[in-house]
This record gives structure tokens, sequence and C-alpha cells, in this order.
């Protein structure tokens, strides 16, 4: 069914996934450094590009297809960064992202026992979302600046993950603030599927359990 075989070294290949995401998401914004910021950046994001075929099948040659297209259009943007590139990198991404996301509910969905990989896969679909979240608002910023009013801490791509993120979680601290009807409207979009998406996956997983429980 997957294109991979479960495990190496007994551990579930789907963890290389989220920890490409994690590293993306949580190390490497801190750089201060703008130049190693940037490398590290591109480098972590096209892993997690390449992670996702830890969890591709055989027969989801699109998504194949894409990460092969977004990997590459993600490198051209590191050495050519315009708004026409970036529009064009981000969207491959989001449409990749999109599609691995709903690879990793159904391996969740299809998946008949509780175990660490379907909790690991759950988690990363989750975290796909972030980062999806966090495109957008690129793609948002390139085209005006204005959209978001950041504080002035930190550098800015980590104010946007760090935002898209508190979107996702439906935090919200308040101290950056959506001043766009569009950026509001990503705000929604991020927050509205997040919870969706922990609704429908948590739902999934307590079934398994229940049944999995009641048939022992």
């Amino acid at each position: 069914m997957i294109h991979r075989k479960n495990s190496t070294l007994g551990i579930d290949n789907s963890i290389f996934l989220l920890i490409s995401i994690v590293a993306f998401v949580l190390i490497f914004p801190v750089i201060d450094n703008k130049m190693i910021h940037d490398f590290f950046v591109a480098l972590s994001y096209t892993l997690v590009l390449l992670s996702i075929f830890s969890i591709v099948e055989k027969k989801s040659k699109i998504l194949i297809y894409m990460i092969y297209i977004a990997v590459t259009a993600n490198i051209l943007m590191f050495f050519a960064k315009t708004n026409a590139v970036e529009l064009v990198t981000f969207s491959i991404s989001i449409i990749t992202f999109t599609i691995a996301t709903v690879v990793l509910i159904k391996h969740v969905a299809t998946n008949k026992n509780v175990t660490s990989a379907v909790i690991i896969q759950a988690i990363c679909g989750y975290l796909l979302i972030g980062i999806i979240g966090v495109l957008l608002n690129g793609i948002l910023l390139g085209f005006n600046e204005n959209a978001i009013s950041f504080p002035e801490v930190g550098n800015k791509f980590s104010s946007i993950v760090y935002y898209s993120f508190i979107t996702l979680t439906t935090i919200g601290y308040g101290e950056i603030i959506p001043q766009s009807v569009l950026a509001r409207s990503i705000s929604i979009l991020i927050g509205a599927s997040g919870q969706i998406y922990l609704t429908v996956v948590i739902a999934l997983i307590v079934g398994k359990f229940l049944v999995g429980k009641f048939e022992k």
C-alpha cells in the first residue's frame, strides 16, 4: 500500500517528516545571521518536502511529481527571490502539502489500530496545515507588506511562522494583528482548518481505540 518500508531501524519512517517539520518550525527561525538563516531555512524546507516521500503511496504519482517540482522551485527561489518566483514556489508547495495532509488523514482513517505511527502521522498532518499557513501569509506579505503588523522582535520569517502557528492553535496573543481583509480571511481559514482537522482526526483515533478495546 505504501511506497516505503514501514520502519527504519525499528522507527516508523514518518518520524523523519515530523523531525524535519520541527526543525523548520522551531530551530532554524531563531538563527540571527541572515545568510546562515536563509540557507538553513531553505535547506530545512527542502527536507520537509523530501520527507513527504516517507508517507507516499505507490499510486500517488501526482504527489510524487509535485514533490519534485516543489523542491526544484524552492532551489530556484533561493537564487532568484522575486515576488513572481515566490508566488509560484509557495503555490506549488501549498498544493503539495495539502495533498500530503489528505494522504496522512487517509492513513489514519484506514489503519485498523491506534499505533505510534498513526499518532505521528496525525501530528504531521496538523503541523503541515501550519506550514500551509506560513506559505499563505508569505504570499500575502510578498504583495502587501503592511497586511500584517509585526512587533520589532526577531526576523520576519520567525514572526510569520510564529503568527501562523498561534493562529492554527487559536491562541492569538494579540501582538501580531492582521490588518487587511485578506489577511483576516487567511487567519480564519488557518484557525478553522486546524480545529476541523483536530475534530476529525481525534474522532477517528478515539473511535479506533474504542473499537480495539471492545474487540479485546
